[in-house]
């Protein structure tokens, strides 16, 4: 063989091991490459499951806020019912309060008429001779009676 050829296959061997130098780098980084892309998707799937979890917590705490606040409407429902019927109840002690005072002011009323009736009764009586006398003798024989 000669020289040129020997050089030739030398330089194509050189060559050749570049060549497969270059596609180990190029594997090497492409690996890497994976490796990374792999992370990444493992802390996309890590983020997706957490904002999952959070989206599922903030569910049951609507839903929680929902069952208050059904509770709540109850409870202002109970309230507006009790304060209705207390009104109500409020209502009718006025009215009978108000009845109540009129009936005691007409009571009261007939009974200064009444006393009137026997205090202008008793003065005309006092002036009839007779009737003096027996009140009078009344009053001798029952003093609790004096002083009318």
């Amino acid at each position: 063989m000669s020289k040129t050829l020997i050089y030739a296959f030398a330089a194509l061997a050189l060559l050749l091991m570049l060549s497969n130098l270059g596609w180990w780098a190029h594997a090497s980084a492409l690996g890497l490459q994976r490796d990374v892309a792999a992370a990444d998707a493992d802390t996309a799937t890590a983020m997706r499951d957490a904002a999952l979890t959070e989206k599922q917590a903030w569910k049951n705490k609507a839903g929680e806020l929902e069952v208050a606040n059904l509770a709540t409407q109850k409870t202002i429902g109970y309230l507006q019912t009790e304060l209705q019927r207390s009104q109500g109840e409020r209502r009718r002690l006025e009215a009978a309060g108000q009845h109540a005072v009129a009936a005691a002011q007409a009571e009261a009323a007939d009974a200064d008429r009444t006393l009137k009736t026997f205090i202008a009764r008793y003065a005309q009586q006092l002036s009839n001779p007779d009737c003096a006398g027996a009140l009078a003798v009344l009053q001798q024989a029952c003093p609790a009676m004096s002083g009318y």
